[in-house]
């Protein structure tokens, strides 16, 4: 995420935009939501406290009242009846306590005994008051009447009544005392109108058993505040507080405070719509939410200002300074990509015109640098393609940057694909992978030498190679790598060398002088010891021997002799092949008479020769043909066993299409055949088959050599391939060219003869 940002200077201008923009968003919130708290808080005190008036009001106004109605309740002259004692003291109670209009007296049947006021009590009759009051007599407590007034009418009553017992406990009758509530209606009624501006501030006086005492309005009341009314309950159970109630989809703040009366507790609930109630909070969101938009807005303008002004300038001149290229034509820094910032006056304008002569420093520099490097470029990289080896220059990552032309040929590649437009790496490294014979122990080795844990010099095997025309030639070939490491001027790495080498001429060299020595100081010792052993037992003077043995020692020694002469001759005969200088004596022989002096004696039976009806004459070197005969019958009774059956088979082919006209003769065995990819190393100097555990044969390896030698000399051709009729073994082919036949049924002129060749 950190490099995205340092690459992008807008990205780092947005980072501080919202950077800036959210504490300030945040901190608006948080403001926010504490004055929305604070404020709600206080207009919910603020209930709470009116509520809490009208409960003291209540209390002020029926406390009293209870307290006439129980004290009387109690006196002796309740307990007695005493009707005269009752009005005086209803007088004196009246004097107390002016909200009571009217005081009773009933007996345990209902009947009226006694009202003070008189003049009060026409306006009752006795269903209203004793007979009503009858479940009085059944608790200790004070019974208040069900009837309730309005806040408007006026005109309503509340009466008390508790029940009266004589001094031994029975219930002799009831005492009633009648409470005017004008006082505490208007009193509610004022405070109604100074705390309710919108005519939506409702107030409820509930009695301990949940009848609403005072409500709003004049309907009829309900059967149980409770069930309609939100927090009723809690305030009968003594607790005070405030909630949130829906009424009609409108939200409604509920205030409840208990009144304490006679042991319970009455309940006054004060309701008002939130809307008006938390006014001052949404005055208060609307106004910070209007604050928070214009700083929004004017931090926008300021964004997209900068972003015009400054940043998109800066993108437009990294832009045109990225497209500026040494050998460009067309300056980049008058093109239209900078047309309007080009005629600023302020920093961006100067840094623009730096630009603007930097690059035509830049451009006055590589003109003066391009021919220079041109041709350094140009002999470097003639020097790369004349190198006999291969070179390969690879980026640090492994990516092939430059491949010369010896390498592209070693894999079969064109001077084509070197170009960059076409140059594929990934058909490079697989061209030369399919070459190697082994690639995972190659791409190993390699790995080894570039991390430095394995030698820098490897040598690997490869299938073949393509020659210059791209024809591929399947010869194992044995390539040695170098890998070395490039670095400039400061020591840093910047990419890695590989050197391909043929070096199998070389190894081949080497192993020759190897085996030369060795091979030819083994066939040399072996008849020098021979002749040496012969000679010391044939001058031994105390031995006496018979002639037969001195002739047989005589005879070692010459065919030892002539063993040694055979060697010396093959190395002057490949010693003159290799060098151009070998010289032929040709001369007319019979083909059958050279195939049967090749023979030996003892194998003549052993071999089967099938010549022509009418064997030619041939214009050859006899001696030299005769021993490629030889060597080429030795060589098959060598390898294909003492008990191999032979044949040898002479054709005359006249041109006919693509078959060459000329002898063809080829010596065929029946024996193990010759390794696919051995069948033209074995006519290489010095290379004999290895049987894997030892040499297979005596000899210093040059007779299939000089074979070759001696029948391309005379413009012929030697092959060797394996059986092709299903049968095991190996069959030599010979190809001489038909000037060197010589017509059968023709005498030969001993003139002519000399001119064949």
């Amino acid at each position: 995420m950190l490099r995205l940002l340092e690459r992008s200077i807008t990205l780092q201008l947005l980072v501080f935009y919202c950077l800036f923009l959210l504490p300030l968003l945040l901190g608006g919130v948080e403001l926010y939501l504490f004055q929305r708290n604070a404020l709600q808080q206080n207009a919910t005190r603020a209930d709470l406290s009116l509520a809490q008036a009208v409960a003291l009001d209540v209390e002020a106004i029926i406390g009293p009242a209870i307290n006439i109605d129980t004290t009387l309740s109690y006196s002796q002259e309740a307990k007695q009846l005493d009707r005269q004692q009752l009005t005086t003291a209803f007088s004196l109670a009246a004097l107390a306590q002016p909200s009571s209009n009217l005081y009773a007296v009933c007996d345990v049947s209902g009947n009226l005994l006694l009202a003070s006021p008189e003049s009060q009590a026409h306006n009752l009759s006795e269903r209203q008051l004793c007979r009503h009051f009858l479940p009085s007599m059944q608790t200790n407590g004070s019974l208040i009447s069900i009837s309730r007034i309005s806040l408007n009418s006026g005109g309503s009553l509340v009466v008390l009544a508790r029940r009266i017992s004589d001094d031994r406990g029975k219930v002799v009758g009831t005492m009633l005392v009648t409470l005017q509530l004008e006082r505490l209606a208007a009193r509610l009624l004022s405070m109604e109108k100074q705390w309710n501006t919108n005519g939506e501030l409702r107030t409820w006086v509930v009695d301990h058993e949940g009848h609403p005492i005072i409500q709003p309005g004049q309907g009829p009341f309900a059967a149980d505040s409770r069930v309609s009314l939100p927090g009723v309950k809690e305030a009968l159970q003594g607790r005070q507080g405030s909630l949130i109630a829906q009424e009609s989809n409108r939200d409604w703040l509920y205030s409840y405070m208990p009144v304490s009366l006679d042991g319970g507790y009455w309940g006054v609930v004060i309701q008002r719509p939130t809307d008006s109630t938390f006014a001052t909070v949404v005055s208060f969101r609307n106004s910070l939410g209007i604050a928070l938009f214009m700083v929004l807005i004017g931090a926008s303008f300021f964004w997209f200002a900068m972003h015009g002004g400054v940043v998109a300038p800066l993108k437009k001149l990294a832009q045109a300074v990225i497209m500026i290229k040494p050998d460009q034509e067309t300056k980049v820094m008058d093109g239209r990509l900078l047309a309007r910032e080009r005629e600023r006056i302020d920093e961006i304008g100067q840094v623009i015109a730096a630009f603007s002569a930097m690059e035509d420093e830049v451009h006055d520099l590589f003109r003066k640098s391009d021919a220079t490097s041109q041709a350094r470029l140009y002999t470097l990289d003639a020097i790369m393609h004349s190198m006999n080896e291969g070179l390969l220059l690879e980026a640090p990552n492994g990516h092939i940057i430059y491949a010369n032309q010896r390498f592209t040929q070693f894999v079969g590649l064109s001077p084509n694909d070197l170009l960059p437009p076409i140059f594929d790496e990934h058909k490079a490294q697989d061209a030369l992978l399919s070459l190697i014979e082994d690639p995972d122990v190659y791409q190993q080795a390699v790995h080894a030498a570039e991390t430095g844990s394995g030698p820098d010099v490897i040598e690997f095997y490869v299938r073949g190679y393509h020659n210059p025309v791209g024809q591929h030639i399947p010869v194992r070939r044995v390539v040695r790598l170098r890998v070395f490491q490039v670095r400039d001027q400061t020591g840093e790495l910047i990419g890695r060398g590989k050197v391909f080498q043929d070096v199998t001429r070389t190894n081949e060299a080497e192993l020759i002088k190897k085996n030369l020595l060795a091979i030819v100081s083994h066939e040399l010792r072996t008849p020098l010891t021979s002749i040496k052993g012969y000679a010391t037992s044939l001058l031994e003077t105390d031995v006496e021997m018979e002639s037969a043995i001195q002739e047989d020692f005589l005879r070692g020694i010459v065919i030892e002799t002539d063993r040694m002469a055979e060697l010396v001759t093959s190395l002057l005969d490949m010693s003159q092949i290799e060098a151009g200088t070998l010289k032929l004596s040709p001369g007319l022989y019979p083909l059958d008479v050279l195939i049967k002096q090749a023979l030996p004696e003892q194998e003549s039976e052993k071999v089967r020769i099938s010549l022509p009806m009418k064997p030619s004459l041939i214009n050859v070197d006899g001696r030299r043909i005769e021993m490629v005969l030889r060597n080429l019958l030795q060589n098959a009774r060598r390898y294909a066993g003492a008990d191999a059956l032979i044949e040898i088979v002479v054709r005359y082919e006249q041109e006919d299409g693509e078959v060459k006209g000329g002898l063809y003769l080829s010596v065929i065995d029946n024996g193990a055949g010759i390794p696919a990819d051995l069948t033209e190393r074995i006519f290489e100097r010095f290379y004999q088959v290895d049987s894997g555990r030892r040499r297979s044969s005596s000899g210093v390896g040059l007779g299939l050599a000089i074979c070759r030698g001696f029948i391309e000399a005379h413009g012929g051709r030697i092959w060797a391939e394996n059986r092709a009729d299903g049968a095991t073994g190996a069959a030599f082919h010979i190809w001489l060219p038909p000037r060197v036949l010589y017509p059968p049924d023709a005498q030969p002129d001993m003139f002519a003869l000399l001119n064949i060749l």
